[in-house]
């Protein structure tokens, strides 16, 4: 009698993303008091349980547990189904300890037996018609024809199992190939179109006659349906915007760029290209800022944005890149199943009386990052009690945005957007709930989770260039956890806040937070945090970017006996002795090697570019293009510089003669040049770290 695999892998983790926590909490109680049920294999596979109590269970070979029949009508996954999977799971140890076939128990369950799961890829296509409905299958073949991009990361990375993460869904798979373990977050649970594609890439990736013995280590991105063509994308609306952007430039108003905005958005629509959607949107924003005179408004964020334009629309059209790099086909929403989502901190920017809030949140049972957004105000005469203000912010009925900060949340019926964000439910109170959550998130892998920078620069050098990945809210967000700290100081002068945190091979990596005025208690009660009398610091969660080969980190939140969010911290002695009590000492300056100093000199006069177009530009911009060129050539940058002497031409040539000029695919091209080579100077940085 062949004994039931896909049981074997249930582990308390795969049940509670099958059910929730508590119910997987409540049943381990039970079972462990004597609530067992006597169990009987029938020759078939179908599992026979039946409890003291009269409670009858039947599980049938290859079902997903929410499809299994139980007496007790439990309209969802009971904790009947959960005694029963975790019972066999004992028995079935038992069983091997007394043949001899298995000498110990895995290291994550005692109750577990010592298996091994096979790869999804094996799954047969027989296997996927008979567990996943034709419908939905038929939907994964046209999703996966049109083509699109799967993370996959094995075991081996630190994952719990093998993990397909798709744009819009996460799947894991408890039990390998078996498929009636399989979990995905999305309202499907299991058994859904996402199972079949992750099985898919699976198999493409087991097929790869050249993957190395190092790949099963980190992530792979594998492609479905290339087909080798390129696709056929006329360029002309968005080049056009860029046009306009030139000639007008953001400060002569809105009016002269609207119509090719329009167009643009007009021509990315039809395409389904939901990147190029968010880039025009997100410019758009950055046109409205200045017209507000937003204190949020940066002219280099427009010349960010015409980079990644320009690389999206170049990369975009290579065989096999259009639904990666475009974003051709995005879901445009996900709903998703009951989700238990801990908050990994906040974050709060400043526009005159308006906030904006930034929450990250982990799905703890796929380890997907998602970011909740909410916008409040702050009046004239409640400016100086802002934290008053702040604690009545609701994100949902019966969701406080200062208790959500610190704690974690049950949610149902929440939607995901393709870029990570997320929207709760607001129609009735009992689709949210918050509670408290255990400052701990060692449960959490890669990519959300490191604890070594030789891992973080691994994952920097594979993915060196963000402007051609699919857009995520959480694009730079990581928790570290630390071996040790030291090194705590505070800068006067900048009003800096700076740590140095090691990992366990005594690599290093910085954290620094400055203050703000409207977060003004947020230094003192990060200092107190981390100066330990709340117990070890165990994890630093926040915003990662890299100088010269050192990893720096923005706080969003410090994990020790308890969670500290710094945007949401009270005033209080304690915190207000912990910063003053800090040793002082002068902040250094971040290494910047002459290339990259020439690199941000070429950023800014280009976005001078932008901002006041071509009729407007400060009689300085051309002797800041040639000092510039120099700088460029003199550190051997001859393509930028020769880039450079050409839109600077073209520019003053346009300036005599406006009609007929084009000076979008120039600047286009210099701008994406510019980042390509910013980006190399951060993977050449990294030559550093020991990646051994």
């Amino acid at each position: 009698m062949i004994p039931r695999q896909d049981l074997l892998h249930l582990s308390p983790e795969a049940l509670a993303q099958a059910a929730n926590a508590g119910v997987v909490k409540r049943a381990v109680r039970e079972l462990e008091g004597g609530y067992r049920p006597q169990l009987a294999l029938g020759a078939d596979g179908t599992l026979d349980a039946r409890f003291s109590d009269g409670i009858h269970t039947v599980w049938p070979a290859a079902t997903p547990i929410g499809q299994v029949r139980c007496s007790c009508g439990a309209a969802t996954v009971c904790r009947h189904r959960i005694i029963v999977a975790l019972a066999y799971r004992e028995d079935a140890r038992v069983a091997a300890l007394a043949t001899g076939s298995s000498g110990h128990a895995s290291a994550d369950s005692a109750s577990a037996p010592d298996v091994q799961a096979t790869s999804p890829g094996q799954v047969s296509d027989e296997t996927l018609a008979r567990v996943i409905p034709a419908t939905l299958l038929a939907r994964a073949a046209l999703a996966r024809d049109a083509g699109l991009s799967i993370t996959l990361r094995r075991t081996a990375s630190g994952e719990p199992c093998d993990t397909a993460r798709l744009p819009s869904a996460t799947v894991r798979f408890w039990a390998g190939a078996a498929l009636e373990a399989a979990r995905c977050d999305c309202i499907a649970a299991a058994a859904c179109e996402h199972v079949a594609l992750g099985v898919w890439a699976f198999r493409q990736a087991d097929k790869d006659a050249n993957q190395s013995a190092q790949a099963s280590l980190s992530a792979q991105v594998v492609r479905l349906g290339s087909d080798g063509t390129r696709l056929a994308l006329d360029t002309a609306p968005w080049v056009a915007l860029v046009e306009a952007l030139i000639f007008h430039g953001v400060s002569n108003g809105a009016a002269p760029i609207a119509q090719a905005l329009s167009h643009a958005l007009d021509a990315s629509r039809p395409l389904n290209a939901t990147w190029l959607v968010y880039l025009l949107q997100d410019l758009e924003q950055w046109c409205g800022a200045w017209h507000a005179r937003s204190a949020s408004y940066q002219a280099t964020d427009g010349l960010a944005l015409v980079a990644e334009l320009a690389l999206r629309l170049h990369a975009g059209v290579l065989p096999g890149n259009a639904r990666a790099v475009l974003g051709l086909a995005e879901p445009g929403e996900t709903e998703l199943d009951r989700l238990r989502l801990v908050c990994l901190g906040a974050r709060t920017v400043r526009d005159g009386p308006k906030r904006r809030t930034r929450l990250l949140l982990a799905d703890t049972d796929t380890g997907t990052a998602l970011v909740l957004t909410h916008a409040w105000e702050v009046s004239a005469d409640t400016a100086v009690d802002e934290a008053s203000t702040r604690a009545l912010e609701r994100l949902a009925p019966g969701v406080l945005l200062q208790a959500l900060s610190r704690g974690q949340l049950l949610a149902r019926q929440a939607r995901r957007l393709p870029d990570g964000s997320l929207k709760l439910a607001k129609s009735r109170s009992s689709h949210n709930s918050v509670l408290p959550q255990v400052p701990d998130w060692s449960q959490l892998s890669a990519p959300l989770r490191y604890d070594s920078v030789r891992a973080l620069a691994a994952a920097q050098q594979a993915q060196p260039t963000a402007q051609v990945l699919p857009r995520h809210a959480a694009q730079r967000f990581i928790v570290f956890t630390p071996a040790r700290m030291e090194a705590l100081h505070y800068d006067p002068h900048e009003q800096t806040l700076m740590a140095v945190l090691y990992d366990g091979n005594d690599q290093t990596l910085l954290l620094k937070r400055s203050h703000e005025s409207h977060n003004r208690h947020a230094l003192a009660a990060l200092a107190d945090a981390l100066s330990g009398k709340q117990g070890p610091v165990s994890h630093v969660a926040g915003l990662l970017h890299w100088s010269g080969g050192l990893p720096i980190i923005e706080p969003w939140a410090v994990a020790a006996s308890s969670i500290v969010v710094p945007d949401f911290a009270a005033a209080t002695d304690q915190n207000s002795a912990a910063l003053a009590s800090l040793p002082l000492a002068f902040l250094p300056d971040e290494a910047v090697d002459p290339i990259s100093n020439a690199l941000a000199k070429l950023q800014q006069v280009l976005a001078t570019l932008l901002h006041h177009g071509v009729s407007q530009l400060p009689t300085r911009w051309r002797d800041d293009c040639n000092q510039v060129g120099r700088q460029l050539a003199a550190q051997s940058l001859f393509a930028l510089a020769d880039a450079l002497k050409t839109l600077l031409e073209a520019t003053l040539s346009a300036q005599a003669l406006p009609k007929g000029a084009c000076l979008a695919p120039a600047l286009m091209k210099l701008a994406a040049l510019a980042q390509l080579h910013q980006d190399a100077q951060v993977v050449m940085g990294l030559e550093g770290v020991d990646l051994v």
